[in-house]
């Protein structure tokens, strides 16, 4: 699990977690939230809430939130375009966190992780996983998922199992309503599939194992996609469906590079690498994604990875957009090969481009010692 994760965690979970410790009312069938609908005082569903907005307070002063008007807004409006008469009720945080992780709380809190926004290639393909959320609120699953403990405490060897199943179906039901919302608001059902065919290809790439708590919780899995793909197949579109890729990544394009960065230092890198790869091939701003590769191979250092540093800088470097950080990195890497004379190369090119970087007197040190003879 990457940086940040230590607070980003406890309020997703804690709503439900804190209010399973004081059960209250028998249980029973759970309709649909209405747009204005509120719970009742004393119900347990008033008891999720009131511990949803809790988080949600804490969430409002908390480091990890992004304070970016314009990209708060820009996700907020692709939320009520899906969400429709329910979005005057509801909250969207864009939070600093590099995983695949999106979030709704009961109360309307949602939460979106700046890894999600990497990962999607367009706006489509955001609006079916930020629908697939709102599914999981409007259908009230917090509360179903509540309600079934409470049925089955006490008898906790076939709950188990039980509890899994009824997990499977609310995410099966997500899926659907996800995928209804993005379709009936204009947007390309292809792309529904597309976004799971990238992650599956980013599990594969850790063992099947994912530390994100979105793929930990929402596997997906090839049952997954084929459902996905059939009803795209299925759907009825009316005129040109949206994409919207060109509006997603100019939304993007200015905090690009601290994504990529966070993703890096999250060394979960063979993941990443699936990331940019998949980000390489979609052909938008390579020089700043070369480097980020040569980042990868630095910072892991297995055996052969020094080299692939020294070639995906190198390629970063022959591209309008490669950033003057590459020559600092390869410099480093020359540094650790016993390349003294292309590290000082490579060095005092950077200062040349960066007279002013903050790290400046650093870089004039190790050129200094570079040149004196060993």
């Amino acid at each position: 699990m990457g940086r940040g994760a230590g607070v980003l965690i406890p309020l997703l979970v804690a709503p439900l977690l804190v209010a399973c410790g004081a059960p209250r009312g028998a249980p029973g069938p759970v309709a649909d939230l209405q747009p204005t609908e509120r719970p009742s005082r004393g119900t347990d569903e008033a008891g999720l809430w009131m511990q949803a907005e809790r988080a949600e307070e804490q969430l409002k002063t908390s480091a990890i939130l992004v304070r970016d008007p314009a990209l708060q807004e820009y996700v907020r409006d692709v939320v009520c375009r899906l969400a429709g008469p329910h979005c005057p009720a509801l909250r969207v945080y864009v939070v600093r966190h590099p995983a695949f992780y999106a979030s709704m709380a009961p109360n309307g809190m949602m939460q979106v992780a700046t890894g999600l926004l990497l990962r999607t290639a367009n706006e489509a393909q955001l609006a079916y996983v930020l629908g697939h959320e709102l599914g999981h609120y409007r259908r009230r699953h917090s509360m179903q998922r509540w309600s079934d403990f409470q049925a089955k405490a006490g008898n906790l060897g076939p709950e188990l199992g039980s509890m899994a199943a009824f997990s499977r179906d609310n995410e099966r039901e997500a899926d659907q309503v996800g995928f209804d919302l993005m379709a009936k608001s204009g947007y390309d059902p292809r792309e529904a599939p597309r976004a799971w065919d990238r992650l599956m290809a980013e599990r594969a790439a850790s063992g099947g194992s994912p530390r994100d708590p979105f793929l930990a919780r929402h596997p997906p899995t090839a049952e997954r996609r084929e459902t996905l793909r059939d009803y795209a197949a299925r759907a009825v579109v009316t005129g040109e469906p949206r994409v919207g890729r060109d509006d997603y990544l100019a939304r993007l394009r200015p905090i690009r590079r601290w994504l990529l960065t966070d993703e890096v230092r999250s060394r979960r890198f063979a993941a990443s690498e699936i990331l940019l790869q998949h980000l390489i091939d979609d052909g938008d701003g390579l020089g700043e994604l070369h480097f980020h590769v040569g980042e990868i191979h630095r910072l892991r250092g297995s055996p052969g990875d020094l080299p692939k540093a020294i070639a995906a800088y190198r390629r970063a470097l022959e591209l309008p957009d490669g950033p003057a950080e590459a020559l600092r990195s390869l410099g480093t890497v020359y540094v650790r090969t016993g390349d003294r004379a292309a590290a000082r190369d490579a060095l005092a090119r950077y200062l040349e481009r960066r007279p002013d970087a903050d790290d400046r007197e650093v870089i004039r040190s190790q050129l200094v010692d570079l040149e004196t003879p060993r």
